[in-house]
């Protein structure tokens, strides 16, 4: 075969993030939606034949008893605003089951027939001799993480008194960061150490850039480890006001993580926050 330029289609990497989780998430919130309506129906105690009618009076609204079953109406006098209140409420209640009841079905049925990861099956049932033929619409997250972690940089460099190596013979700087770059690692994530960042025209080089496989966004992780300090808390303050000035903010794509000599950072702490950021 002819070698030539192969034009990428999904040239800006774009992804299609599974909800499944919270789409079964909304359909238990409408389930126990439904269940208070039907409790608050069960509660109405008022007549089925018994509904109400408005019209305007000078510009003022005006309630009528309805009886569907001699078609009269009867005006409603003040004492009886709370008996209006109950058909009205009533009158809600049903209208709400019924959408709420419509919602879940169709949430429910759209929810047995989706699954993205179908889109990836495609390509990966393909024969190998096939998959050099083609390029797949969303890029398989195999390929994808072996594409993320094949980018060179330049490491930083190292006192050679410092020896604190990662279980997958990632060198680092401290203890601490030594527990972040070790759990990483057990639970699979992808990182990149002192990777170069452009950050307001210079380049830093934080601690972390960490990747989530499932949602494929990347995240810097940044360790202050001495926020007893005075001067190193002051510093690192004005980093972390630095970055939040160029987009990055904690939780949303930065996860920063802090110690002091009474409080120093735990294996646990860091696995659980991993678990919520990067998993």
């Amino acid at each position: 075969m002819k070698k030539g330029k192969v034009t990428t289609i999904n040239e800006k990497g774009v992804t299609m993030e599974n909800y499944r989780e919270k789409l079964q998430k909304q359909l238990g919130e409408l389930d126990s939606l439904i269940e208070v309506a039907n409790k608050r129906l069960k509660k109405a105690n008022t007549s089925e034949n018994l509904s109400f009618v408005v019209s305007k009076s000078h510009g003022c609204d005006q309630y009528y008893f309805y009886n569907r079953e001699n078609k009269k109406r009867i005006y409603v006098k003040e004492k009886n605003v709370d008996s209006l209140r109950k058909i009205a409420q009533r009158d809600y209640d049903k209208a709400i089951i019924r959408k709420l009841n419509s919602m879940r079905s169709s949430l429910s049925g759209f929810i047995d027939k989706y699954n993205p990861n179908e889109i990836d099956e495609i390509y990966l049932r393909m024969a190998d001799a096939r998959k050099k033929l083609v390029i797949p619409i969303i890029e398989p997250d195999d390929l994808f993480v072996k594409k993320w972690k094949k980018v060179q940089y330049d490491p930083m460099p190292y006192s050679e008194e410092v020896k604190l190596i990662s279980d997958k013979g990632v060198r680092v700087r401290s203890k601490s960061e030594l527990i972040i770059a070790n759990q990483l690692e057990r639970l699979g994530i992808p990182y990149r150490y002192e990777y170069p960042l452009g950050l307001n025209g210079r380049t830093v080089r934080p601690d972390f850039i960490c990747l989530n496989i499932r949602t494929r966004q990347e995240f810097v992780w940044e360790h202050f480890g001495m926020m007893d300090n005075i001067a190193y808390a002051n510093k690192n303050v004005a980093k972390i006001q630095e970055y939040e000035s160029a987009g990055y903010y904690s939780g949303i794509n930065m996860i920063m993580t802090f110690e002091t000599s009474q409080n120093p950072l735990s294996s646990d702490y860091v696995k659980r926050t991993i678990e919520t950021y990067l998993c």
